[in-house]
């Protein structure tokens, strides 16, 4: 099961091996396990300090390779601060916010190497009123559009 985070990972005709997962929480007990793996993490600190465009576009460029035939994008909702977005099983507090999101996704899945974009995590169950829903659908949507 890929981290909690947004997650950059080979598409269907991608090499297995080539993977990013910007958005891991500091004190996230996996980030070992993938440093081993040699899976390179940011986490939502080195985010906001190195920059989330700039981390987008360093991430974009290590997934835009000759060799690949694209690549697949992984969204977990819970990378999201749970004051923006609760309705997950396992909220984390110190999470990316809406605007950080759409700066980090957004390139990524408007690259023609990107071939797919999953959601996960999102719990109707604990959104009674559809509002963090909502919340998903929107991002989604803005990060397709061109700013």
């Amino acid at each position: 099961m890929p981290p909690p985070g947004t997650h950059a990972s080979p598409g269907a005709h991608a090499s297995p091996g080539i993977h990013a997962s910007p958005g891991i929480r500091d004190y996230d007990d996996d980030r070992d396990e993938l440093a081993a793996l040699k899976i390179p993490t940011t986490t939502v600190r080195e985010l906001r300090t190195w920059g989330v465009d700039a981390i987008a576009r360093a991430t974009l460029a290590t997934l835009e390779l000759p060799h690949l035939d694209g690549f697949w994008v992984h969204f977990d909702a819970d990378v999201l601060d749970p004051t923006v977005m609760p309705a997950v099983d396992s909220p984390d507090p110190e999470g990316l916010f809406p605007d950080e999101l759409l700066t980090l996704l957004g390139p990524l899945v408007r690259s023609p190497h990107c071939v797919g974009l999953n959601v996960t995590i999102y719990d109707p169950d604990l959104d009674p009123d559809g509002t963090a829903g909502a919340l998903l659908a929107d991002l989604v949507v803005g990060a397709f559009a061109e700013s």
